[in-house]
């Protein structure tokens, strides 16, 4: 799933919904990878484009896909 976010708010509302996950979420900044659930590690990537992420159990992506729509660009 690729990401968005267009202001800090985006960011700080996106840690919220990964946190809530019982499975690791890891967001993907070409070779960089930070965990979703950590606000400070997500501020180390780049947020001029959009962003891989990924979902360690891939039967729960659809789930947080749904989630975090207002984040998602494909």
């Amino acid at each position: 799933m690729i990401v968005r976010f267009a202001s800090v708010s985006d960011v700080r509302e996106f840690v919220g919904l990964a946190t809530l996950q019982p499975y690791a979420i890891d967001v993907v900044d070409g070779e960089h990878v930070v965990s979703a659930k950590n606000f400070m590690e997500l501020f180390t990537i780049n947020f001029t484009h959009p962003l891989q992420v990924q979902i360690a159990d891939s039967r729960n992506e659809a789930q947080f896909a749904k989630a975090a729509a207002r984040f998602v660009v494909g």
